[in-house]
């Protein structure tokens, strides 16, 4: 029999995914290897996520709390939400950016993403059946917000911004970002996500969150994580914020109500912990400075990043082979769009980082 047959036409027609996480083979490492490549924290959770932590693995017997309550509290109040009923719940942001296809997309429906940006998003709108239409980002890797809007149509049914953006790590100024959301058409959803923003160390920026709290009427959705600054990747943990009506419109996805007991009980203390969250983004903004500033002492182009990891491209080498000689001595880091990617490790991390690039370059 074709099994293919069987398959729902979008599925059947789905492009082959770009995402490491897509790919079939194992991510799993020991632990003397440096993963340089996945865009991790090397610091884990706050202590206060820890102890929680201690506390919740002696009831793992029991079901987790479906709706969240303790975690989507604790959240709408760090961000001044009203309550929680502004607040969804997943397993990772990846899984809030199914249930926007899920819930939102229909076949032929056209939704404007940034060219490179993180790829989930192309593989929820290949999955339900849309149209991803993308836009090029500009000669510094950054979003070009204008070409966006005029790529909107009459079958236009999202826009989406990653904020800071990955796989390049630049950043659109927040006031600039808010200036473009409101010329947005009523009738288009605005996602942003903000898997990065905690380690934004300009002054001036802040969550668009800010208008949902203002009473912003069209419709824009937050997407948050818990797998960067807070360092719970291995967790799961995603956040949506926006109006109640959206909200409740994910929550029919049945992806909305899976977050485990452990998860949790962690990210509802983590949340409680933004000195330690502070401390991450001052540590990670040394560090960055530190490898963008070695890498262009090397001679290689730079592109500034406002995350925890830099994209960049060494002269007269393929991005392929620098990835292999740094994974001979057990560095891995990342190699998309022609280029390289390094995530921001601990001091000692960076610095072998840096030495066997040197070596490279010799």
């Amino acid at each position: 029999m074709e099994y293919k047959t069987l398959l729902r036409d979008s599925i059947k027609a789905l492009p082959e995914s770009k995402r490491a996480a897509r790919q079939p083979v194992s991510s799993y490492t020991t632990p003397d290897i440096y993963r340089l490549n996945y865009n991790e924290s090397p610091y884990g959770p706050s202590p206060k996520a820890l102890e929680a932590l201690a506390e919740a693995s002696k009831r793992p017997n029991i079901y987790p709390d479906w709706f969240s309550v303790d975690l989507k509290t604790e959240f709408a109040k760090l961000h001044g939400l009203p309550d929680m009923m502004h607040v969804c719940t997943a397993t990772g942001s990846s899984s809030l950016i199914n249930i926007l296809g899920e819930v939102f997309l229909n076949i032929g429906d056209e939704v404007i993403l940034g060219d490179p940006s993180y790829e989930a998003f192309r593989d929820t709108v290949n999955v339900a059946g849309g149209v991803p239409v993308m836009v090029p980002l500009d000669a510094d890797m950054k979003y070009n917000l204008d070409a966006m809007y005029a790529a909107i149509t009459p079958k236009t049914k999202m826009i989406v911004v990653v904020n800071p953006n990955n796989p390049t790590g630049t950043y659109v100024d927040s006031a600039e970002l808010e200036k473009f959301i409101k010329k947005v058409p009523e009738n288009i959803l605005v996602i942003v996500d903000e898997a990065y923003l905690e380690f934004v160390s300009k002054p001036e920026t802040y969550s668009m969150i800010k208008l949902i709290n203002e009473g912003y009427e069209k419709p824009l959705l937050v997407l948050k994580t818990f797998s960067k600054a807070y360092g719970m990747a291995g967790l799961r943990i995603g956040v949506a914020a926006g109006k109640p009506e959206l909200i409740s419109y994910l929550g029919k996805s049945g992806a909305a109500w899976n977050i485990n007991f452990l998860g949790q009980r962690m990210a509802a203390a983590a949340l409680q912990d933004q000195a330690y969250i502070a401390d991450i983004a001052a540590k990670n903004a040394v560090e960055r400075d530190k490898i963008t500033t070695a890498l262009e002492e090397l001679g290689c182009k730079v592109y500034e990043s406002q995350t925890n990891f830099i994209l960049f491209k060494v002269p007269g080498i393929e991005n392929t082979e620098v990835y292999a000689k740094l994974a001979e001595q057990k560095v891995l880091i990342g190699a998309p769009v022609g280029m390289n990617r390094v995530s921001i490790g601990t001091a000692e991390m960076n610095d072998k980082f840096i030495k066997i690039m040197k070596e490279i370059l010799k």
